[in-house]
Parts: C-alpha cells; sequence; structure tokens
C-alpha cells in the first residue's frame, strides 16, 4: 500500500478548538462548566490555538536557504545553473589560395547578426583548404561513399582485424600550421552522449584499441601521426578526433587510415558523418571587467551588508566568475550557508548580471579598492539550442575571412534550475540505487553505468566461474547484454549474439566493485548463447513456399531475441525455457493466411529438432541464439500420427 505524503498544516483552528472543547470536562473534573466564547478560559484557548495553527502552518514553509543547506548535508548538488548549449562548427576559410589559417581556442562565433547568440570554440582548428562541393570517401570492404553521403550507417572495423580508408577533400600541397581536426558522427544509443554534449563521461574506456595513420593516394607514401586525441573513446561514441600531423606532412597526403589489432566490439560501429576543420563550440563567451568599468560601483560601497558588483552585459547570462579585489581572490560560491565572517567568497545573481556578497557572518563584506578584475563568463540557457544553420559569423580578427556552419544539432543548453526543481531531483536521488545488496540492485547498477550503453544485465546469486558446479555464498556473477542496433534484422552488419567489449565489461566491474558488500566478489560477463535449431511442420501446401520459410525465420530470430524477444519485447528472459507451443504461436502469428503451422521441433546446441512435448531448459544466465530453421509439408495424418 502507497502511504501519502506527510503533510504537517492539516490542522484549522475549528479542528483544534473542537477538540479542546471536548476535553474540558474531563481535565477539569466537572468544574468548568461555561464553554462560551465570553468565558476568558475559552479566550486565552482559542488565542492559543490561533498560535499553533501559524506554527503548524509554517513547519510546512522550508525557506530556501533551509532546502539549500540541506542538499549540502546530504551531499547532492545545489541548485545547478545554467548549462551552455554544445555543437560542433566546421570552419571553411573565405580566402582561398592564403596559408592555412589557424583559428585559436576561444574565437567567438555567433549565429545571428546581434551576437546574442554567441559560441566558442573549444580547440584550435587548422583551417586547411578544401576542394569546391568535395566530401570525403570511405572505404571498407568497398566504397561506401554513397551510403554515408545518404547517413545510412556505413559500418567500420568489422571483423577480428580490420581497418578502414578515408579520403579527406584536400587541395594544394599545403603543410599542417597545426592540428588535424575532424567530426566522426556515429549511430549510438542514448547512454553513450557524444564527446561535446555537456552530459559526456570524462573517462570511457574504448571498446577497442585504435591505430590513426595517414597515406598519399595513389602514392605509396604513408606514416603515423605525432599525437592524437580520440574524442569517440574508441569510436564508442561520437566525438572529434584531433590528429597532429609530423613536419613532412602536406595536404597532398589526404587519406587516412584508421585500424585495430583485434575489433572487439559489441556490434561494428555505424558511421554517419565525416568532417574536417571542426572544433566542439559552446554557448559561452568569456569576459573581464576591470576597475575601469567597475570603479564607479565599487566607490559607492560601504562598509555593510549587501554590497553587489554588476557586470556588463552579463543580465540574465552571467555564468560565472572569479574576482581578484586589492590584490586578494574572491571565489564563487554556490550559497552562503556554510560561509564563515572571513571567508572571501560571492553568489551570482544571473537574473542581474551581478556578484553578490556576504554580510559579515556568511561571507565577508569587501572594502573598496581600485584595484579590481572580473573574469566572468556569459551564455548558457535554452537559447543556444538549434538547428544546424551556415550562416555563423566570426567576431574579432577573422571577420569576413572566415565562414562557419555547425554540423550537428546544438543542443542541451538548460535554463538555471530553481530551488524546487533542486528538491524534486533531490528526492529522486535519495531513491536511486548507490549500493549492491540484492540482486536487483546489482541489475540496476550495472545497466545504468555511465559512458557504456547496457541493455539487460542478470545477476546469478551464488555463481563462481571458478566452481560452476556449486553455489558459493558471497559470490555474484552478473551477466550483461549490450545495445546494439535492432532496426533491421537483414543488415549485413546485423549481430545476432551481441556480447560485451572489454571496456564495457572493465566499466561495469569497476562500478559494482565499488559499489559490493565488504564480503561480495562479484563478476562481469557476458551471457552464454545456446544455439538454437527449429524445424517448423506445415500442414497442407502453402502458395509461396519461399516466403514462407522467409517469414518463419524472421518472426523465430525475432521472438528469440535477446535484445527485442519473448512475451513482452523486451529481450528473451535469462534462462527462460523454449516452449513449442509458444515458438508455435510466433510463427503462426506472422505467417497468418500464408499456412497453417501444425508442429514445430526444437534442437538445442546443434542437436537435431526433436518433437517432444517437454519444454527445452536453458541454465540460469542463459540465452538462445537461432541458429538453422526448416520448414518442411507434412500431410494432416502426419500430424496426428505425430502428435499421438
Amino acid at each position: 500500500m502507497t502511504l501519502p505524503a506527510p503533510k504537517l498544516d492539516d490542522l484549522t483552528w475549528a479542528d483544534m478548538m473542537a477538540a479542546i472543547r471536548r476535553r474540558i470536562p474531563a481535565e477539569s473534573d466537572g468544574t468548568w462548566t461555561l464553554h462560551a466564547p465570553s468565558d476568558p478560559g475559552v479566550t486565552l484557548l482559542e488565542l492559543f490555538a490561533y498560535l499553533l495553527e501559524q506554527r503548524l502552518y509554517w513547519l510546512d514553509q522550508v525557506p530556501d536557504a533551509l532546502v539549500l543547506a540541506l542538499l549540502r548535508l546530504l551531499g547532492l548538488d545545489p541548485p545547478r545553473p545554467a548549462c551552455p548549449a554544445a555543437t560542433v562548427l566546421r570552419l571553411s576559410a573565405e580566402r582561398p589560395g592564403t596559408p592555412v589559417p589557424v583559428v585559436p581556442a576561444g574565437t567567438v562565433l555567433s549565429r545571428d547578426p546581434s551576437g546574442a547568440v554567441a559560441f566558442s570554440l573549444d580547440h584550435d582548428v587548422a583551417v586547411f583548404p578544401l576542394e569546391p562541393g568535395g566530401e570525403a570517401t570511405v572505404w571498407t570492404d568497398r566504397d561506401r561513399t554513397a551510403d554515408l553521403r545518404a547517413r545510412r550507417g556505413v559500418p567500420l572495423l568489422a571483423g577480428s582485424a580490420a581497418e578502414a580508408r578515408f579520403t579527406l577533400p584536400f587541395t594544394g600541397a599545403w603543410p599542417a600550421p597545426g592540428w588535424l581536426s575532424l567530426l566522426v558522427e556515429l549511430e549510438t544509443p542514448a547512454a553513450s552522449p557524444p564527446s561535446w554534449s555537456p552530459r559526456a563521461v570524462p573517462e570511457v574506456a574504448p571498446p577497442a584499441e585504435l591505430v590513426w595513420s595517414w597515406f598519399r593516394p595513389g602514392t605509396g607514401i604513408s606514416g603515423a601521426f605525432e599525437e592524437v586525441e580520440d574524442g569517440t573513446a574508441g569510436l564508442r561514441r561520437s566525438g572529434v578526433v584531433r590528429l597532429r600531423p609530423p613536419a613532412e606532412w602536406s595536404t597532398m597526403d589526404a587519406g587516412l587510415l584508421v585500424s585495430t589489432p583485434a575489433a572487439t566490439y559489441s556490434a561494428p560501429p555505424r558511421l554517419l558523418q565525416l568532417a574536417v576543420n571542426v572544433s566542439a563550440a559552446r554557448h559561452r563567451e568569456d569576459r573581464v571587467a576591470t576597475g575601469a568599468e567597475l570603479g564607479g560601483q565599487i566607490a559607492d560601497w560601504l562598509k555593510l551588508p549587501g554590497s553587489r558588483l554588476v557586470l556588463p552585459e552579463a543580465a540574465d547570462r552571467l555564468l560565472d566568475a572569479s574576482l581578484r579585489l586589492a590584490d586578494e581572490e574572491w571565489l564563487q560560491a554556490p550559497d552562503f550557508t556554510f560561509g564563515a565572517s572571513a571567508d572571501r567568497i560571492f553568489v551570482t545573481d544571473r537574473a542581474d548580471g551581478a556578484l553578490v556578497f556576504g554580510d559579515g557572518l556568511t561571507g565577508r563584506v569587501p572594502w573598496p579598492s581600485d584595484d579590481v578584475e572580473v573574469r566572468y563568463s556569459i551564455g548558457g540557457g535554452r537559447a543556444g539550442n538549434g538547428g544546424m544553420t551556415a550562416n555563423w559569423l566570426p567576431t574579432g580578427d577573422f571577420d569576413g575571412a572566415l565562414a562557419a556552419a555547425n554540423v550537428v544539432r546544438a543542443e542541451d543548453g538548460e535554463d538555471p534550475e530553481t530551488v524546487a526543481a533542486a528538491r524534486r531531483r533531490a528526492a529522486g536521488a535519495l531513491g536511486e540505487v548507490t549500493r549492491a545488496v540484492t540482486a536487483e540492485d546489482f541489475v540496476t547498477l550495472a545497466r545504468t553505468t555511465p559512458g557504456v550503453a547496457v541493455a539487460r544485465a542478470y545477476a546469478a546469486l551464488g555463481d563462481h566461474p571458478g566452481f560452476p558446479c556449486s553455489q558459493v555464498p558471497g559470490a555474484v556473477t552478473v551477466h550483461i547484454v549490450p545495445s546494439v542496433p535492432r532496426a533491421d534484422f537483414a543488415r549485413e552488419d546485423f549481430v545476432a549474439a551481441p556480447v560485451p567489449d572489454p571496456g564495457m565489461v572493465c566499466a561495469v566491474s569497476r562500478r559494482l566493485a565499488e559499489a559490493r558488500l565488504l564480503t561480495s566478489e562479484v563478476f562481469v560477463r557476458g551471457p552464454v548463447y545456446r544455439r538454437v535449431s527449429v524445424r517448423v511442420d506445415l500442414s497442407g501446401e502453402p502458395a509461396d513456399r519461399v516466403r514462407v520459410s522467409t517469414v518463419a525465420s524472421a518472426a523465430l530470430r525475432r521472438y528469440l531475441d535477446p535484445l527485442v524477444g519473448g512475451d513482452e519485447g523486451s529481450g528473451w528472459p535469462f534462462g527462460e525455457p523454449l516452449r513449442q507451443s509458444a515458438l508455435l504461436r510466433a510463427v503462426q502469428g506472422a505467417l497468418g493466411d500464408l499456412a497453417d503451422v501444425a508442429a514445430v521441433a526444437i534442437g538445442l546446441d546443434g542437436a537435431e529438432p526433436s518433437q517432444d512435448c517437454r519444454e527445452v531448459p536453458l541454465r540460469p544466465g542463459d540465452l538462445p541464439v537461432l541458429g538453422t530453421v526448416r520448414t518442411r509439408i507434412v500431410p494432416a495424418a502426419d500430424v496426428r500420427e505425430g502428435l499421438a
């Protein structure tokens, strides 16, 4: 039974007076006989009831300062500030035939002439000259450029040892003045946000070891890059890859090779887009204000609480700030709750674009000084979110010499969190699983491991890999199934039996090791797949036997799938036995009027399919994977004899 949330101010003045009057005869032993409002005693009771009603009301009116203090005591984040949106900008030089320009990190570009929504580059970008309308080409087992152009998802690095070759649309023979920057956009699940996203996980274990190198098309000239910064974490997620070419490299060396000695991916990464001359950019702009701009405000300060410092062009846009006043550093704090009287701290007021100082008890009162410097950032909020446009305008020295377009949507910009929203977030956080005690805890923690996409998990209590025939107290083996594409079962890169890559296993193991009980021993493994062969007996002669066989195979493959199979469509349950009646129902439902299914025979681990009425058992942690499917036509008499 769900209990309602407690409410402390549900007593009214009338309820309290009615309860008090009922108790007067007993408490006074019958000596108090006049209970009318004219009685002085009743008047006093009415006054006390009035005061108590006010205090009961105050119980539910928790001030913001108390909420912030409780969040700090619980180890939770205070109300989160505004979050800047992020995107990836592709730069191009407007003056072809000139040396390759390098656009430094922090360069501001705006997508509207007013400059109200400005983004800053995360890294330096060497803007290499490109062929007009040129596009990158990709070659794996064959030329896949058409698939890349249509965003059909080009599978990369399929097989135990594989490579992919790209040709970048460079022109001329210019040396490299800086890093070569590439956008590698992949088809990935939501649990693996791209490297430029504010939701990205900083440290993600790669699924495979990659080697990036360059070559000159049509020649035998090739070499290695001096340094590689792989934002894709080994092609686990979308990201920006930065490559530092050697001194002998030029734009004639437009070939790019990525290879791996062992492609240990759960499924081949699918490439959607490859772009050059790019950098991640965020909806924020760094500013500096000095005494020349702020001196008038500081001179008006009194040695009293409530001092403020309004920053230029920061109203409704202030993100964060740092202050140096009278050769002393002042630090930004989320609030003054735990500040001491001597602490040089301040909080930011985004609405007014101001720094707010303490009252001398919680936070020091600042003194006026001519020596002041404020470094602050403006931007953030939902205003930075938007689609892909090609009208970005640079500012500063590159005005008119540079063009830019964002090649992915600008997303994840958020307005500042309110105190009420922080309370709701805290209430949800208190219900999150942080310790692995029960089997459900292990499953929840494994599925929510940051940075990796775990679709399903199963915790086998007492299962120890070293002692497969006995139960070991304190041992837990967690079987995980990675999230891989399931939209098209007929694709050539479809993986029927996905297994976790080594990086995913390490990430889940590390998280469970931190959350386990002291006496527990945790092991993380992939599922054990059991190969299933099926024979489908059809009663009568279908009009199109090839189509019937294809439909039956597709229905069984989907029904037994580890991610979208089963009766619920959420994956075949771990250890669920195989029943002929269930498989027959799935096949007949897919065939409809095409044919009548008389019987289904099941074989496990290479055994010949047997038409046995008993269910085929699986061990805990096992999952089926469909092998061969054979269809045969049987007369109605044979069906009755087989069931007799």
